[in-house]
């Protein structure tokens, strides 16, 4: 089943009681799979080894056949989500709505944004050029806390350093050289502890800013996340992005 017939299937979904709680259809529940699995880059397998089930489980799932509540549930963690999230019963609001509202909910504020892996010198004047930066590390654990905001300290000495702020800035071709060094060695640190460190820049206009822009740092763990090395795209939720220069953070 494509996701054109997955659609068309919730479409045709009949309306239940609005007062009787009942839990997703099986339908939105496989598209919602779907769409997870792609926005992660993983393969069924993948997910299949995350959730702890087999593969024909999630491939079942995605043709919106029925499993075990105990399936969906560490389907639905593996993929980010609270237990119970595909599971609990709710007050029904029909199936266009519901599929609207989730999609909403989930990706209505998502933009993505193309990144690479953070190796290369051009990486780290693009982002030390821009207003302010963000630092995504969805999974990653607070183990990894000091060496991140290490990172974060190293970026935010060479945007002071690059901006017109210093008089006398870093003007040597070997200044600027041993710095950008400095900073890839804190990214090498990162991914020696099993961590993937991607990079990019987000257009974010604010009023009376239209050329503001936003470095985004994208920090992921490889035994939890092992598409990201080959990701180019991530995406950045728009309400995470604030009119203030400096680090933010987005868990």
């Amino acid at each position: 089943m494509n996701a054109q017939e997955l659609l068309d299937k919730i479409k045709e979904l009949p309306n239940k009681p609005v007062d009787v709680p009942t839990p997703p259809a099986i339908e939105l529940v496989a598209m919602v799979v779907r769409w997870g699995r792609h926005l992660k880059q993983w393969k069924a397998t993948t997910l299949a080894d995350f959730a702890r089930v087999s593969l024909s489980t999630v491939e079942r799932v995605e043709r919106a056949k029925k499993v075990s509540d105990e399936a969906l549930d560490r389907i639905a963690q593996a993929l980010g989500h609270a237990p119970g999230a595909f599971t609990t019963p709710r007050l029904p609001i029909g199936p266009d709505k519901a599929a609207e509202q989730h999609l909403v909910e989930a990706y209505g504020h998502l933009e993505p944004v193309a990144v690479s892996p953070m190796k290369t010198h051009k990486a780290i004047r693009d982002a030390a050029k821009c207003d302010a930066y963000l630092i995504h590390r969805p999974g990653v654990p607070d183990t990894h806390d000091d060496h991140i905001a290490n990172l974060g300290e190293w970026l935010d000495l060479a945007s002071f350093i690059l901006s017109d702020i210093v008089e006398e800035p870093l003007s040597s071709g070997r200044g600027r050289r041993q710095l950008y060094n400095d900073i890839l060695a804190a990214v090498s640190e990162l991914e020696r502890r099993g961590l993937t460190v991607l990079s990019g820049v987000m257009a974010a206009p604010q009023p009376g800013m239209p050329d503001w822009k936003v470095a985004i740092v994208s920090v992921t763990p490889r035994l939890t996340d092992p598409g990201a090395p080959r990701r180019r795209r991530v995406l950045v939720d728009r309400r995470t992005v604030a009119v203030t220069p400096g680090w933010l953070t987005d868990d």
